[in-house]
């Protein structure tokens, strides 16, 4: 800007003397006196036109004149085609006072900066505006382009730029005038392929088109290239971004000069597609990200447009693909991200949906998705349709995998649905709140192979695991709606996998929390389910469990109905090489209440023409030899057949059955249930705790 007010200075004396030679001799002798002999200025001509007070310039060349170069001063080339400057107001220059200019105008602008300045100058001059005020009607830059860093690897570059400024008012007041944007009423710009290297990564656009006047800012064909494999910082953040268009409307493009404050009406992500490594330790927060360029952004609407985001780099690999979203109300700062201030992810509110959502858990043994979700913010819904957990490995796989039992689990349900979700805690402190959660139409496998050691581990499928976990649920009521559990189970005794279903389950659990507030032995969790058990005999059953007992104390207790015990075959002849030849439950109620070391309670059965089979497995296939046939004989005369029996005495089941902690609960039920449904039918109470609790088994081979 100090070498313009020389050029205002003597244009004027060329416009009034006519002296062009005079005057380029002395725009090249200033910019070597001025940079001390480092830079040279050569111009090719100089013409002055009186009647049109105008200056034009041709074949403008900066450069340096040494090798060494001041580090107070930037290290760089500079060519200009042309430079046309027109009504220049030349009594106001002489009077000292603002001068008027019609227009500047700059054409083919090459600038290549090898290196910034390291330091400011000792001696800074005034900015230009208090040296010699200037009103501009019109600057225009064509054809501009440059690159920042060395010619072989340069930090930034720009193929093509056009800007047009107007009305600049190069003044004290024009500096303060919060309503102009660099001085000028109105700014327009159009970049054509700027190129950037941030943190090893290359940051490209193939247009960006900006306006003030109509406050809009296109950028189109976004791109960031994470570093080649080897190169950048060990454990930063590697980002892999595609975006077709940016286009922000509504753009306080002043406000964000004067107060760093970027301030849009919209802003709209027009398929985005992030995938990115997260970093080894946990980024700072996103207002502290965009303190550099910003203390505050304001966006009244922000909208991605079928975005797509994957996280690599990490075993289960999330991604998720065609999210619509609306965000309302941006606010990012300290204050926007705080919960306090009701905002979730900065916004006041969300609505989106999302197209497959991936990811594979405990990597490579559960892949799993959801087609399609839907969320609301303001109305504190969400909404999963089609949830599929599919594993990659059998029981017998995880279970070498592991070196001990684990159960194989698939999942699939239509549809699962959130009500009340408080998203404001969930963003927050991953805190699941919410006052209603439907599973539609779940179906629920598990499969287990007990040709391996028991787990060791305690069981996760506890009550009081509750107590351990990390997040806080907070659910007033989950409602299971037409549900199917499906078992399988291989021993080790023979290769035939057992089978059992429990199909057409609905089931209401209420207050399943872990919320000391919430959950307390006066308010427990509770529920209810009815079912029906191998599609014969209905079940009913209730629920109370303090989630938070140290103990684990609980109580189950409920009623089956009608139906041939033959139904129970598929998973006790396969399992346990006992079967019921004959028998018929008209019902069975129970009462068991369980703790950390047992289960106990009653058993009342009423069934009639109860008959065992023993079977021993050979050739494969369940034969009765000679042997087997004779304690068939022997166990059927001992058993009860009927009950209660013929003089009207009623044999009431004990369900005490020791407890395993490295089982789930949902195991520790179903050995009380057997438990008591053999003693009930004359099994000693001992054997019949052995015959219904799993056996230690022998290492994996």
């Amino acid at each position: 800007m100090g070498g313009l007010a020389g050029l205002l200075v003597a244009g004027t004396l060329a416009v009034l003397f006519g002296l062009d030679p005079w005057l380029r001799r002395k725009l090249e002798t200033a910019v070597a006196e001025q940079t001390h002999g480092q830079y040279q200025l050569r111009i090719n001509s100089l013409e002055t036109k009186l009647a049109a007070r105008a200056v034009h310039l041709r074949g403008l060349a900066l450069r340096p004149a040494t090798n060494v170069v001041a580090d107070t001063l930037p290290y760089l080339a500079l060519r200009l085609g042309r430079l046309d400057l027109s009504g220049v107001g030349v009594l106001a220059l002489l009077r000292g006072h603002t001068v008027p200019l019609d227009s500047l105008v700059l054409d083919s602008l090459q600038v290549r900066v090898l290196a910034l300045a390291k330091k400011p100058a000792p001696h800074p001059t005034p900015p230009f505006y208090r040296q010699q005020p200037v009103r501009l009607g019109l600057l225009a830059v064509r054809h501009a382009g440059g690159s920042l860093g060395p010619a072989a690897a340069p930090t930034a570059q720009l193929t093509r730029a056009d800007v047009r400024a107007r009305d600049l008012l190069f003044t004290a007041a024009g500096a303060k005038d919060t309503a102009r944007l660099g001085f000028a009423a109105a700014w327009q710009a159009t970049l054509h392929y700027p190129q950037g290297r941030v943190g090893g990564h290359v940051i490209a656009l193939a247009r960006a088109v900006f306006s003030s006047d109509k406050k809009t800012l296109t950028i189109d064909s976004l791109s960031i290239e994470p570093p080649a494999p080897g190169r950048g910082t060990p454990g930063a953040t590697q980002v892999a971004f595609l975006m077709p268009q940016l286009r922000v409307r509504g753009l306080q493009a002043a406000a964000w000069q004067h107060q760093r404050r970027f301030r849009a009406d919209s802003a709209l992500l027009r398929r985005p597609r992030l995938s990115f490594v997260p970093p080894a330790q946990a980024p700072p927060p996103l207002w502290q990200l965009i303190r550099p360029i910003a203390r505050r952004a304001d966006i009244a609407h922000f909208l991605i447009n079928d975005g797509f985001m994957a996280i690599t780099g990490v075993k289960t690999r999330p991604a998720v693909r065609h999210v619509f979203a609306v965000g309302e109300s941006l606010r990012v700062d300290s204050l926007g991200g705080q919960m306090r201030q009701k905002r979730i992810l900065y916004a006041r509110s969300w609505v989106a949906r999302s197209g497959r959502l991936s990811a594979t858990f405990d990597a490579p043994a559960y892949p799993a998705t959801i087609e399609r979700g839907a969320l609301d913010t303001r109305a504190g819904t969400l909404r999963l349709r089609e949830l599929v957990l599919w594993p990659s490995l059998s029981p017998a796989q995880l279970n070498r995998r592991k070196g001990y039992q684990v159960t194989q689990v698939r999942l699939r349900t239509p549809e699962l649905r959130g009500e009340g979700l408080d998203f404001y805690q969930l963003s927050d402190n991953s805190h699941l709140r919410a006052a209603r959660v439907v599973a539609q139409k779940p179906w629920l496998s598990l499969g287990s192979d007990g040709r391996a050691p028991l787990d060791p581990h305690p069981s996760v499928l506890t009550p009081e695991a509750v107590r351990r976990l990390r997040a806080h649920i907070d659910v007033a009521r989950f409602d299971i709606r037409q549900g199917t559990i499906y078992t399988t189970y291989r021993s080790r005794q023979t290769p035939e996998v057992g089978k059992f279903t429990i199909s057409q389950l609905n089931a209401t659990l209420r207050n399943l929390s872990n919320d000391p507030r919430h959950q307390t032995l006066a308010h427990p969790l509770t529920g209810e389910a009815t079912a029906l058990v191998e599609g014969r005999s209905r079940l009913q059953a209730r629920l109370s469990a303090p989630l938070l007992d140290a103990r684990g104390r609980h109580h189950l207790w409920g009623s089956f109905g009608a139906a041939p015990l033959a139904i129970l075959n598929r998973i006790t002849v396969p399992t346990k090489a006992l079967g019921f030849k004959s028998g018929d439950i008209q019902r069975i109620a129970f009462d068991m209440r369980a703790d950390r070391r047992q289960t106990s309670g009653t058993m009342r059965a009423r069934y009639t023409d109860l008959k065992f089979e023993l079977f021993k497995y050979k050739d494969g296939d369940f034969k009765k030899p000679l042997f087997t046939r004779l304690k068939n004989g022997v166990v059927n005369l001992v058993v009860r057949d009927q009950n209660p029996r013929p003089g009207g005495r009623f044999v009431v089941g004990d369900m005490t059955s020791r407890r395993n902690l490295q089982s789930s609960v949902f195991t520790a039920w179903r050995q009380g249930l057997m438990t008591g449904l053999l003693h009930s039918a004359g099994v000693p109470q001992k054997m019949a705790q052995k015959l219904s609790q799993a056996k230690g088994t022998k290492p994996i081979k």
